[in-house]
């Protein structure tokens, strides 16, 4: 028998607006990052190192990324993921009425990217704005890491 070697995706999957709002409650009792992003977005592709930067060091944040490149984009999107390696899902937006998605995730926006929502650990958004956002003034918005406790010290 000859062993078949499925390649992995990189896209997590298609998602709607509801289906993002389930991905963040999935998180509750941590604080969440969505980004919303394009391959064709010069600003997202700018800060998108940063949220995967951002996974790597606070296990304590979970991030979650939306693209909303058109499907035909797939390839492109997945050659971009591919260099990235992000560590937290990465969905492409779900075929569909693009307003309907975008009010879906919040009437306030208007649709353009990049898009940053950070909800706290009970689920609350915190923080929406559509713009490049830095890696410190995302930090500034998150709560400080927890730290190890120190190992205990031996008396002699």
């Amino acid at each position: 028998m000859i062993p078949v070697l499925l390649a992995a995706t990189l896209l997590a999957g298609d998602v709607d607006a509801p289906g993002l709002h389930r991905a963040v409650r999935a998180q509750r009792g941590r604080v969440v990052v969505v980004n919303f992003w394009a391959t064709w977005c010069e600003p997202c592709v700018k800060e998108f190192p940063d949220f995967v930067a951002l996974a790597r060091e606070r296990k304590d944040v979970a991030v979650i990324s939306v693209t909303i490149d058109d499907r035909a984009d797939r390839p492109a999107v997945e050659e971009f993921l591919k260099k990235q390696k992000a560590p937290f899902p990465v969905y492409i937006k779900a075929d569909g009425n693009d307003e309907a998605f975008i009010n879906g995730i919040d009437t306030k926006w208007s649709g353009a990217v990049p898009l940053t929502i950070v909800y706290d650990a009970s689920g609350q958004r915190t923080y929406f704005d559509e713009r490049e956002i830095t890696r410190a003034e995302l930090e500034k918005l998150l709560p400080t890491a927890p730290r190890s406790a120190p190992a205990p010290s031996r008396v002699r």
